[in-house]
């Protein structure tokens, strides 16, 4: 079943807890706005292909690099997007239905699905756990940081911004990754608006230290 804008609103409006609440909800905070309410695609006016790098490095493994492409195949009049995904390669590739409809970056979407995957899975502990700790921590907690960045996919240095957070600090249920930190960075000057997402956690008695990185690296019509 693809994923659509609809079904996004659906979820806030479905259960009558949540009807009966939702003149309390507080406005949203810079961090969601950029991430979650931004139009990433809207420079995008023709089916485009845009690529990712991935990479994993954990002490004393060998890194591991792979690929995520995202297939721009339909735009709209209105800036709404139908993207479809090749998420990672091989075993590590996870099938996402399309997404419709989309005016900000889905890939924002499928990266964080499979970090609460993960996350849940090297814990024990409930996905779903994971994902409400990240939604508070961005409301309260991200700090937002604008910079210069330079990317081996760009001629020169864009202005980017940075998005920070760290949900799971004193969190015991998190285990080992009470420290891991999230930088988000975001820029107009590419297509599809992320120049790079990055997952870091530190080393600690149970664990190595280890770094998940998507970085943009091109995109060509289709």
């Amino acid at each position: 079943m693809p994923i659509t804008r609809r079904m996004a609103l659906l979820l806030a409006t479905a259960c009558p807890a949540y009807r009966s609440i939702a003149a309390e909800v507080p406005p949203l905070s810079p961090a969601q706005i950029a991430l979650f309410e931004t139009p990433h695609l809207a420079s995008i006016k023709q089916p485009t292909r845009l690529s990712y790098a991935f990479r994993r490095e954990e002490a004393g493994r060998a890194p591991v690099d792979d690929r995520i492409v995202l297939e721009v195949r339909r735009v709209s009049d209105d800036g709404r997007h139908d993207v479809h995904a090749e998420f990672l390669t091989g075993d590590r590739r996870i099938n996402y239905p399309p997404a419709l409809g989309f005016k900000g970056n889905p890939l924002l979407l499928f990266a964080l699905d499979r970090e609460s995957r993960e996350l849940a899975s090297a814990t024990g502990g409930s996905m779903n756990w994971f994902r409400g700790r990240f939604r508070r921590a961005l409301v309260d907690e991200a700090e937002t940081l604008q910079e210069q960045v330079k990317l081996a996919a760009l001629p020169h240095a864009v202005a980017a911004q940075r998005i920070i957070v760290m949900p799971y600090g004193g969190e015991p249920r998190a285990r080992r990754f009470q420290g891991l930190r999230y930088d988000f960075v975001l820029s107009g000057a590419v297509p599809g608006g992320i120049l790079q997402m990055l997952t870091t956690v530190p080393a600690a008695e149970d664990g190595p230290a280890m770094a998940e990185s998507i970085t943009y690296s091109g995109s060509e019509a289709l």
